[in-house]
């Protein structure tokens, strides 16, 4: 009777931790979605910042004047050349069969 009784406990103390346990787990994954659903809210804020300047007349102007060539009345649109380089070395092609090549690598 007395194991039987002590038998008992040992399963419901065991119960009783496995619960604590699933608990304290439970807990830092809420604290994680916590810390997560504050980071996704400073997101969606910000995303809806820069909706609103993106519906502006402002940022509608800048980005034809810059992507598309927009020029208003009396403007003028200049492409400027591209510089080149100012060293223009001359490309050598060495001619030798490899063979030769290896034979003067390596001796």
């Amino acid at each position: 009777m007395p194991i039987l009784l002590i038998f008992l406990l040992l399963v419901i103390i065991k119960t009783n931790i496995d619960s604590l346990i699933k608990s304290l787990r439970n807990e830092n994954k809420v604290a994680d979605l916590k810390k997560e659903l504050v980071e996704e809210g400073k997101k969606n804020q910000f995303l809806k910042e820069k909706l609103l300047y993106v519906k502006t007349d402002q940022f509608v102007e800048r980005e034809a004047r810059e992507k598309l060539g927009l020029t208003k009345k009396g403007e003028y649109f200049v492409i400027a050349p591209t510089s080149t380089p100012l060293n223009q070395e001359k490309i050598v092609i060495d001619t030798k069969p490899n063979w030769r090549k290896w034979l003067d690598l390596f001796f």
